[in-house]
């Protein structure tokens, strides 16, 4: 079967390019993005499989999230620019919108032509027309680009004022479309997710050839070099009349990055880090600082690195991916409200989830890592994590974080952990054998996990119940005498 769809599929691009049709708006050999009129949000486009017929070749981008009625999604019906792409042996291309009507567009049409492209029964009709014909520069590429404007007309022929007046597609006579339309919703459909109104997209990026945009992919996002340095802060703040035992989180981290190490499936990095984590209780609050030097490992992200709007699935949910290029290069992850969830996992209808509380979009940006997000739930809480400052090369940016009376996580003197990493018991010996001690275990996000008090110079402490990760410990005796430390449970 995998022979055959690509023997197919390699016919159909050689249909497609050599055949007289001079200009073709999809091609199946590429992927392209596009950015919207705003400006910034970014769309992809991919064929994902092909069928020749006697009546022509069907192109089937891959399906995005789509509303298919009301309160009803569904992540397999379509794509944006609707669910298949028929390009008929005179060129002519058909496209369909959410209600399964046609939208014819002539390729090869001459300049001046005019045809139908649209028919409403009983209402109005589309009347489509070559404008202009002329040589273009996209993406630094030179090509003919044919330019199709749109008169939405009366049974009467009388234009109607409409927004699709001012639209237009433009065609390349080699890489297809220059500026498209969301067809799935053409010519008046409106939608609740992920768009709500008929809109024009502009190319912004190829992979055949390969300029302009590119998709963001997990290893851009953590793409790192020995200099670069990030700020990020992490602040949670609970509802003061709602009984939580965490009224307030503030986790404040320094990233150095030394070196970096590139292999087929992931990097390796080693930086130094500084961090500060204050966590405030409801009668309490503690204060962990260390300064450390860690050795990270990024793996492949297949789910992240799927095209802007590409859904990703999890067991009966699924969500998919914006995808930004303004001031940063970025994909952003939208509210688990925007989430949709299935009970058979494959059926045509998809309800978005209901929730309350903080469920924040998240946003990944080329360079500078993520997730960074922002939000205030119903109950007053906030939650945030934000990149505060960065440098990278030349390019600075923010304002730095201040940590102070940071202690280096190293064995203190006075003071052995042992084994570390430990598995099922840790061993506290000390030289003082008169004091009395207490140690607090406190997981990576400042959290208490555990107090134990003792008398002497050894103590152990059972690890049952904890994950494996890493934690820290701060020891104090009665003889004023303080330990701080990390501890690698495995």
């Amino acid at each position: 079967m995998k022979t055959r769809y690509i023997f197919l599929l390699l016919l159909t691009i050689v249909t497609v390019k050599t055949v007289a049709h001079d200009y073709q708006t999809v091609y199946p050999d590429q992927t392209v993005l596009f950015k919207n009129s705003l400006g910034y949000q970014i769309k992809g486009l991919r064929v994902d499989s092909v069928k020749v017929v006697a009546a022509g070749t069907i192109l089937y981008p891959f399906a995005t999230i789509q509303e298919v009625s009301k309160y009803c999604f569904s992540p397999y019906k379509a794509s944006w620019m609707g669910e298949k792409v028929v390009i008929k042996p005179d060129g002519t291309n058909l496209f369909f919108n959410r209600d399964g009507d046609t939208i014819t567009l002539k390729t090869q049409a001459l300049l001046n032509e005019t045809w139908i492209a649209f028919q409403r029964a009983d209402a109005f009709r589309v009347e489509a027309s070559v404008q202009a014909v002329e040589l273009g520069i996209l993406l630094g590429l030179s090509d003919p680009v044919k330019t199709i404007a749109f008169r939405l007309l009366d049974q009467q022929g009388n234009m109607v004022d409409h927004a699709l007046n001012k639209l237009k597609v433009k065609i390349s006579k080699m890489h297809g479309f220059v500026e498209t339309l969301n067809f799935y919703l053409f010519p008046d459909i409106v939608a609740s997710y992920p768009d709500n109104i008929l809109m024009s997209y502009t190319l912004a990026g190829l992979t055949n050839p390969k300029v302009g945009l590119q998709n963001l992919t997990w290893f851009d996002v953590n793409g790192f070099n020995p200099g670069d340095e990030l700020h990020v802060q992490e602040h949670n703040i609970g509802d003061p009349n709602f009984f939580l035992p965490v009224r307030e989180y503030d986790n404040r981290c320094i990233y150095k990055y030394l070196e970096r190490t590139n292999y087929a499936d992931s990097i390796v990095y080693r930086y130094a880090r500084k961090q500060s984590i204050k966590t405030v209780y409801r009668d309490s609050s503690t204060l962990v600082t260390f300064n450390d030097t860690v050795r990270s490992v990024v793996l492949a992200n297949p789910g992240f690195d799927k095209l802007p709007g590409e859904p990703i699935f999890q067991g009966n949910s699924a969500q998919q991916m914006y995808m930004r290029n303004d001031e940063f290069r970025m994909k952003i992850r939208p509210s688990a409200m925007n989430e949709l969830y299935s009970y058979s996992g494959n059926g045509d209808c998809w309800s978005e989830i209901a929730g309350d509380g903080c469920l924040p979009e998240k946003r990944y940006i080329a360079g500078l890592g993520g997730p960074y997000y922002q939000c205030r739930g119903y109950i007053g809480e906030t939650e945030e994590r934000k990149l505060v400052y960065y440098k990278k090369g030349e390019t600075e940016w923010g304002e730095k974080l201040v940590i102070t009376g940071v202690r280096n996580l190293k064995t203190n003197a006075g003071l052995q952990v042992f084994p570390n990493p430990a598995r099922n018991v840790v061993t506290f010996q000390l030289n003082d054998d008169a004091a009395t001690h207490e140690v607090r275990i406190y997981n990576q996000n400042g959290s208490l996990v555990k107090t134990e008090q003792f008398k002497g110079s050894n103590y152990k402490i059972k690890l049952a119940g904890y994950k494996s990760g890493i934690y820290f410990y701060r020891l104090t005796s009665s003889t004023s005498k303080e330990y701080t430390g990390k501890l690698v449970v495995d």
